[in-house]
């Protein structure tokens, strides 16, 4: 039990460092967030960050006990989950409100957000994380949809700008960081119909997240809402490690590790840098195509900070899953030990001499004993006299 403790304690320090270090990248990142740094010092920071990426896998790979990977996968027993959608802080720093949402249900004046989802808080098929933002960059009368060229909506309507910013080299949107689409929609009183959001899977699969807008006027120009999509995760496929907790066959005691690396972090492509501005080929999603260089990091780095404020959260959960574990076979030790000493101490009173006693009863019986010698030597003392007696008077 106590190896086992001290496997979990080993375990427990590799945790702690890894949560230094992502402690330090977040750091990094803060300090990259800021459109004074130069491309040289863009790059430095990424550097670093590179370099602790590279840390927190050896960590993974090198944590060991008597020569078992504590950290590599191979005991950890977590349920997948399904990916979730969070409202977060544009990286725009614009409201996230519309002035009239309320129209929608005959409170005019009412405001309310830009966007919302069919499908919160499950996503359904987006398997992939993502930081996607909405923002009206215009409205007037007749608006063209710069995809088509056309005017889709006859009467008052508004373009909506949306950039997805995704893990790079995971065939997510188009495989680039960064999706930009402009479209547009009718800015009607009431949520609009709804927009479907299209992620290309790398398996040629499309995956569609449906939203409706709010009622959207001219004073709403500039209101941007943006939302974190967390990647599915899959169930792991370790098994605990078992320890023996007791005398008995059969007495165990199993304790679950998680896995330590940048891909099950969800970390493996943070970036301080700028993002390549690509979208999906005309055809695909009706998005046009455009190339270039971001002229500002905002969005790949807010979302990079995002990346590891989650990870974060997973090594603060591990190792509050590890202490509980640790606590666990503390109490179960503990108990071990009061078994053992009770054990013992039936043994004792079953085989054990008690000198004190047995010292005592030797002296009683040997006084007994005494007492007893003396009392027969009197009687045989006394008959043999009283036997001469008589004869002597049977005489006279």
């Amino acid at each position: 039990m106590q190896n086992g403790i001290n496997a979990l304690n080993v375990a427990n320090g590799a945790l702690a460092s890894v949560q230094n270090i992502l402690v330090r990248i977040n750091s990094l990142l803060v300090e990259a967030n800021s459109d004074i740094n130069s491309s040289a010092d863009l790059q430095d920071i990424q550097t670093e960050i590179d370099s602790l990426l590279t840390e927190i896998n050896t960590i993974g790979e090198k944590t060991n006990f008597n020569g078992l990977n504590l950290l590599d996968g191979a005991f950890d027993t977590s349920v997948g989950s399904n990916p979730l959608l969070a409202q977060v802080a544009s990286p725009f720093g614009a409201s996230s409100q519309v002035v009239n949402a309320g129209a929608a249900s005959n409170s005019p004046g009412t405001p309310g957000p830009l966007v919302n989802f069919a499908s919160i808080p499950n996503v359904g098929g987006f398997n992939v994380p993502a930081l996607v933002v909405f923002t009206v960059i215009s409205a007037g009368d007749n608006v063209v949809d710069p995809d088509s060229g056309t005017i889709p909506f006859p009467g008052p309507g508004v373009l909506i700008q949306t950039d997805i910013y995704s893990t790079a080299g995971q065939a997510a949107f188009g495989d680039a960081p960064l999706y930009q689409d402009v479209s547009a929609y009718p800015a009607a009183q009431g949520p609009n119909p709804l927009g479907t959001l299209v992620q290309f899977a790398p398996n040629g699969t499309t995956n569609v997240l449906t939203y409706a807008l709010n009622n959207i006027t001219q004073q709403d120009v500039g209101a941007s809402e943006a939302f974190l999509i967390t990647g599915a995760t899959s169930a792991a496929t370790g098994t605990q490690l078992t320890i023996n907790d007791g005398g008995d066959e059969g007495q165990t005691v199993g304790i679950s590790l998680p896995t330590v690396n940048t891909n099950a972090l969800g970390i493996s492509d943070i970036t301080a840098l700028d993002p390549q501005v690509v979208t999906t080929p005309q055809g695909i999603g009706g998005a046009q195509v455009l190339t270039g260089a971001s002229s500002s990091n905002s969005v790949s780095n807010s979302y990079s900070q995002m990346l590891v404020q989650s990870a974060l959260t997973k090594i603060t959960t591990n190792e509050a899953q590890i202490g509980a574990q640790i606590i666990a076979m503390n109490d179960d030790n503990s108990v071990d030990n009061t078994t053992i000493v009770n054990l013992q101490a039936s043994v004792s009173d079953i085989t054990d001499l008690n000198v004190g006693q047995a010292t005592t009863q030797y002296t009683q019986e040997q006084i007994l004993t005494s007492v007893g010698t003396e009392v027969l030597a009197q009687i045989q003392s006394n008959g043999k006299i009283m036997t001469a007696l008589l004869i002597q008077a049977l005489i006279a």
